[in-house]
């Protein structure tokens, strides 16, 4: 009996002359995952090779018609947030860090070290304070004015904590804004990133809209 490789060989032989064969028969082809399947070629062999399901089907002539693929879900101004890996978090650790008593002379941060940190603060932005001074930024939309208030007294009790405190501001109602600035330093420490890491510990999914369910029209 041939070994493995050897059958598998075979079977993708096998396949590649039914896919040249049905070609050359005018049978029209359909892409599946990157590979050219055609019409004809005997479905045992496909499945020996790439198994029960390879892919995701090609859609009816009643889904092509219903021009599905123009009705898509979600939102044009979604905020999308890269998450670093949780493992990051245990190495780095900024969340398991202290803030530390910041006094005069103290010197702000250089520009790879605000981006080495940044990225471990996921939805944190770089931005420029009124004074023109670094520091980052974080936006909330939550359920209602209460809500916003409920989300400035989450963050209180940290600011609290690390004796570090961010301003808060609440507008529109519902939008919540942290900006967080060393002023000691005229810019950004350490400080800043380990209580925004903090903050994004903070259970806040009961403040947050409900999200209407989205169905196919």
């Amino acid at each position: 009996m041939p070994s493995a490789p050897a059958r598998l060989s075979q079977q993708l032989g096998t396949l590649q002359r039914q896919v040249a064969a049905a070609g050359r028969r005018g049978i029209a082809a359909a892409r599946r995952g990157g590979l050219q399947v055609c019409a004809g070629v005997d479905p045992r062999a496909e499945k020996a090779l790439l198994g029960e399901d390879f892919g995701a089907r090609d859609p009816t002539a009643g889904e092509l018609g219903s021009n599905f693929g123009d009705k898509v879900l979600g939102n044009y101004n979604t905020e999308h947030i890269i998450k670093p890996p949780e493992a990051m978090g245990e190495i780095v650790g900024l969340k398991n860090k202290k803030c530390v008593p910041c006094e005069g002379g103290v010197q702000p941060l250089d520009e790879s070290e605000l981006n080495r940190l940044q990225k471990q603060c996921a939805g944190w932005r770089l931005v420029k304070n009124a004074a023109g001074h670094d520091c980052i930024q974080h936006e909330w939309k939550v359920r209602n004015f209460r809500a916003g208030l409920d989300l400035f007294q989450r963050i209180a009790v940290i600011a609290e904590e690390e004796g570090h405190h961010p301003d808060l501001h609440l507008t529109g109602y519902n939008t919540v804004v942290a900006e967080m600035t060393t002023h000691a330093a005229n810019g950004l420490t350490e400080n800043d990133f380990i209580l925004a890491a903090k903050i994004n510990e903070l259970e806040i999914s009961d403040l947050l809209p409900k999200r209407k369910p989205k169905f196919w029209a």
